[in-house]
């Protein structure tokens, strides 16, 4: 998926609406990252892809700037794919409430807990990669699925046991 995102960015654009349903598996197991409706162009002389006051995307995966209506750039997706990271470890999204506008609101003001605090065995390189991804100021976060990539690709699987061998 980042590295859809990557090709994406490379090509101006910024998805805006990151989320499990938008990311398919093919019976080949090639990753898609499915509608680009809810897409921008970046403008050539800036990285502001959305006007102020606009909110679009799904409250549970939307970035604080989303949330906010304020101007979005390629670090929103970079928010929401830590949270379909997130939930993928965790098992749950980040923020639970009954209202959509409560969520948004707890990703614009909360701050989620380490992964590892609902599923102990999230390496703790694990929690940081995602809390990075999904920092409050676009700032903290990585610049680009470029830069995320680079990190993923830094991140050694754990070592597998060996196969119990039953008597």
């Amino acid at each position: 998926v980042a590295e859809a995102l990557a090709a994406a960015a490379e090509a101006g654009i910024v998805h805006r609406d990151i989320k499990p349903a938008n990311i398919m598996l093919t019976g080949r197991g090639q990753v898609k990252v499915m509608d680009f409706g809810l897409a921008k162009m970046v403008q050539h002389d800036s990285l502001e892809v959305t006007e102020a006051g606009t909110i679009v995307g799904t409250a549970n995966y939307m970035s604080p700037e989303q949330g906010m209506g304020k101007e979005l750039d390629f670090r929103t997706d970079v928010y929401s794919l830590g949270v379909v990271f997130y939930e993928l470890v965790a098992g749950r999204t980040p923020f639970k409430a009954d209202d959509p506008s409560a969520v948004i609101y707890m990703h614009v003001y909360e701050e989620p807990k380490r992964p590892s605090q609902y599923n102990p065995k999230v390496p703790s390189a694990v929690d940081r990669l995602i809390l990075r991804m999904m920092a409050k100021e676009p700032k903290d976060r990585f610049a680009s699925p470029d830069q995320l990539l680079g990190e993923l690709r830094k991140l050694k699987p754990p070592a597998a046991s060996p196969p119990s061998r039953k008597p």
